[in-house]
């Protein structure tokens, strides 16, 4: 009976329309309870490379937290009990009861979880792919009839501020270590990357608005829709969804490092002499190479704003911090 009750007041607490972030969840939990939650939580990301991102809501149970890969290939799932949390039928609430549940987990992925996400996988990518011929297949008739009726010189012509060079930015730093800063080389640097960290500040607000910036004359053009092609008055044309992909392959600068290009296109402006542009640039790769270091998943700052592959990037900035 008091197992029901409890159920009840997960569930009430948060319905199928509110769904509880993790801190909400080890709030809800014991106290003795959640140090054992998040013991478990990181087993299972370190152990076996899955992660509780599969949050789904069943009428029975409440919320219900699936540990997965991509895919959503899933491990295991852990519901909510009383006073507990409940992982392959083992109900965790002291230490003793965390080793079952781990040894359970452990049972479970040695049974073939890797050999069943290889397989989902490889069905996903393959079903990927064929989706993705279709739809480039799909997008070239609609190029060929969009280009019937305009000149397709002035369609979806692009020209991004280009990356900068890794050579010109290992040449200033050795002018600098050298005490004769090339301050024609300095402004070169520090205007490639400032055009760029400018660019997305300015850029990325405008495409969430369905907005983009003609790049023959700067002008804002609003999308009528995702595919129909955008006049500027200058007589250049846009697609909405080809001006963002091409955004996205250029690596405009913008996503979670926003604030360090913000603050990169701050301190630029905020120069009086080559010392404070050089000491701008250097914080700016010094961001970098700290995002190149961090081992957090994704594309680093650097790959943003600096042309190269992620190892050349690497060696370089580890070449450059020894400065």
């Amino acid at each position: 009976m008091n197992r029901e009750v409890f159920h009840i007041e997960w569930k009430e607490k948060y319905g199928p329309k509110t769904r509880p972030a993790y801190q909400d969840l080890l709030d809800f939990l014991p106290e003795s309870v959640s140090p054992l939650f998040v013991r478990f939580n990181q087993a299972m990301e370190n152990k076996y490379q899955v992660y509780n991102k599969y949050q789904r809501y069943e009428p029975g149970a409440g919320w219900v937290y699936g540990y997965c890969r991509n895919y959503r290939c899933e491990l295991l799932s852990v519901r909510i009990g009383e006073g507990c949390f409940i992982v392959l039928g083992v109900q965790v609430r002291d230490e003793v009861l965390l080793n079952d549940a781990l040894e359970k987990a452990k049972a479970a992925y040695d049974a073939g979880y890797e050999e069943k996400y290889a397989r989902v996988s490889a069905l996903k990518r393959s079903n990927q792919s064929e989706r993705s011929k279709l739809r480039v297949e799909r997008e070239k008739v609609e190029m060929a009839v969009l280009q019937a009726d305009i000149d397709p010189a002035k369609l979806n012509r692009f020209c991004w501020p280009e990356k900068l060079s890794r050579s010109k930015l290992v040449a200033l730093y050795l002018s600098d270590a050298a005490g004769l800063v090339d301050e024609a080389l300095l402004d070169d640097v520090g205007y490639a990357l400032y055009a760029r960290c400018k660019l997305g500040q300015e850029l990325r607000p405008l495409l969430e608005k369905g907005r983009m910036i003609c790049h023959h004359c700067g002008k804002v053009i609003a999308a009528t829709s995702y595919t129909t092609p955008a006049q500027c008055e200058c007589g250049q044309l846009y697609t909405y969804r080809e001006y963002r992909r091409s955004c996205n392959a250029s690596n405009i600068p913008g996503g979670r490092a926003t604030p360090i290009f913000d603050a990169f296109v701050e301190k630029w402006t905020a120069c009086k002499d080559a010392k404070d542009k050089m000491l701008a640039i250097d914080w700016l790769i010094h961001e970098c190479h700290v995002s190149v270091m961090s081992g957090v998943r994704g594309r680093s700052v650097c790959v943003n704003l600096i042309e190269g592959t992620a190892a050349q990037l690497r060696d370089m900035l580890e070449m450059l911090a020894g400065k």
